[in-house]
């Protein structure tokens, strides 16, 4: 997909110096069903008209429910360099977790209306997030959302832009209200599905500086089946061609996991790799958060919280986001991007999207400024440096500049509280080495960064290992014999290679005892199974199974 250049560099903004205070951009407004005309034989009641913000337009067709207004010369006036988006969220007649977001929209200057798809605007999306399984009925009614989006400033500042353009805002909300209306006591009939509030809580001074500003993408599919621009691959690709360089220019990024059937990719974490000109700028995996947060607003019966609370390691070991919770604003350095043709690529190769279901929604544009939001960012490329035995070496590298990080490793598949999950703090060197795992078990390790005031980063991972056996599968010859096997007391060792250590363990893994002989005994075992690990100066090893009598 080829994009010509939208936007240069544009004029200098008007610096006026305010206190903090808050622009309200729509107050309880609501929304209806996205499927509204979709053959269902209903209209849109008044109030969806009469309880918007004058001036105030609806965008209802397929799939969307958009409010949309224009903000006045004062409002914007007002917006200083420091810049949050505020949203409340209130249940009505939707208990399913849906999309929503809000945008900005450049519209012909003096419009007083537009359509969607109208080839003169042009709309970036400014926050993305998912709306809980919410009940009306329940004591939580409400889920807020946050964004720090001061770049905006710089756009809603911008002279030359300005010039040409108004400044829209549009609230979205993509309820369906059929569920509901059998499902949630006072939803029959019903098409009404959420109320909503945003705001934007402003300060500082505006800065005067010029502004670059190319849109990409809106909320368009990717999957590899048909919504791809390399057939058979889960890959977007868009060219622009740029008349001039453009220093400090950063990719703002909203992408989210959809596909809720069995293996779907909401439930299965994959690494999401981003290309400038065919060189790896970015790496990512969705989610990696604590879900168990977001409960409180899902007070309608579904199938992602159930009814107890998970571990840390039951959400991240699957979730790609948090129903409740908002899409991250993903911001990439492309640093300073040279005059002329360049391409974005964004690929996921490992996504499946089972029985050909799902999509990810990618929205992205280009700006030389950032949001202002601060994060601290994940570590990447994590992977299994080496696995012999018992002992298994982690790797990765680091987004930012910690040099401190925590890693937890768990057995695959077990999450339980006690006794499962170790954390290990690292500093200065990103690794992590352990050789006292337990035998016969699947470990799932993540790694997250620790930053600066208690800072942290999500959790990435996870990353499996290969089931721990003790000695190496190298091993084709066997080096020793222990005998008497079966055994009442003592074993002795026979080895052509010099012994360093020999190690007793129980079929379930746990170490019993360690001498450095040639002659154990094992007459305090108890009768049964054992397993004999047999190190050898070398740096080899070798097990023997015995049957102690």
């Amino acid at each position: 997909m080829k994009k010509k250049l939208l936007f240069a560099f544009a004029g200098l903004a008007i610096a006026p110096f305010f206190k903090a205070q808050n622009v309200s951009v729509f107050n309880d407004v609501p929304f209806y069903s996205m499927y509204h005309y979709l053959g269902e034989g209903q209209t849109m009641p008044p109030e969806a008209y009469s309880q918007i913000p004058a001036g105030a337009i609806r965008l209802h067709a397929y799939e969307q429910d958009i409010i949309s207004r224009k903000l006045t010369d004062t409002e914007i006036a007002s917006i200083g360099s420091s810049v949050k988006m505020n949203i409340v969220l209130t249940a009505a007649c939707d208990n399913y977790d849906r999309l929503a977001g809000v945008n900005l929209v450049l519209v012909p200057k003096g419009s007083t209306t537009y359509t969607f798809d109208q080839a003169d605007i042009k709309r970036i999306e400014v926050g993305r997030f998912i709306t809980p399984f919410m009940n009306k009925n329940a004591t939580i009614k409400q889920v807020p959302y946050s964004y720090q989006v001061d770049n905006i400033s710089n756009i809603l500042h911008d002279s030359n832009l300005a010039a040409v353009y108004d400044f829209w805002i549009e609230f979205r909300a993509d309820g369906y209200s059929a569920a509901a209306n059998t499902q949630v006591a006072g939803c029959a009939d019903r098409t009404d599905v959420f109320r909503g509030n945003l705001e934007f809580v402003t300060s500082g001074t505006a800065n005067p500086t010029q502004n670059f500003l190319l849109p990409l993408s809106y909320r368009q599919n990717l999957n590899n089946y048909n919504a791809t621009d390399v057939p058979g691959e889960t890959t977007r690709l868009v060219t622009f061609t740029l008349d001039q360089a453009v220093p400090n220019a950063f990719l703002h990024l909203i992408t989210s996991n959809h596909g809720s059937n069995s293996g779907g990719e909401e439930y299965v974490k994959r690494i999401h790799n981003v290309y400038l000109d065919d060189q790896l700028v970015s790496q990512y995996m969705p989610g990696g958060k604590n879900c168990e947060d977001y409960r409180q607003y899902n007070t309608q019966g579904n199938g992602i919280y159930g009814s107890t609370a998970k571990t840390l390691r039951g959400w991240i070991s699957w979730n790609n986001w948090c129903p409740g919770d908002v899409i991250p604003n993903r911001e990439v350095n492309l640093g300073n991007l040279s005059a002329g043709a360049h391409t974005i690529k964004i690929d996921v190769p490992d996504a499946v999207f089972a029985a050909q279901q799902g999509y990810f929604p990618i929205s992205m544009y280009i700006q030389n400024q950032k949001n202002g939001d601060v994060i601290c960012a994940a570590p990447y490329d994590f992977k299994i440096a080496s696995q012999v035995s018992t002992k298994v070496d982690l790797e990765w590298k680091e987004s930012g500049s910690s040099n401190q990080w925590q890693t937890l490793w768990g057995r695959r598949n077990v999450f339980v509280a006690s006794g499962q999950e170790t954390y290990r703090d690292i500093e200065n060197e990103p690794k992590d080495s352990r050789s006292d795992l337990n035998l016969n078990w699947f470990y799932e390790t993540y790694v997250k960064s620790k930053c600066a005031d208690d800072k942290s980063s999500v959790w990435y991972g996870p990353l499996y290992t290969s089931q721990i056996k003790l000695g190496t599968d190298e091993v084709n010859t066997k080096k020793s014999s222990v005998y008497p096997n079966p055994v009442k007391d003592f074993i002795n060792i026979s080895s052509t290679a010099k012994v360093n250590k020999v190690s007793v363990y129980n079929v379930d893994g746990k170490i019993l005892l360690e001498d450095y002989s040639t002659k154990i005994n094992l007459s305090k075992l108890q009768s049964g199974v054992y397993l004999v690990k047999i190190d050898f100066t070398d740096g080899k090893s070798e097990t023997q199974k015995i049957i102690k009598q």
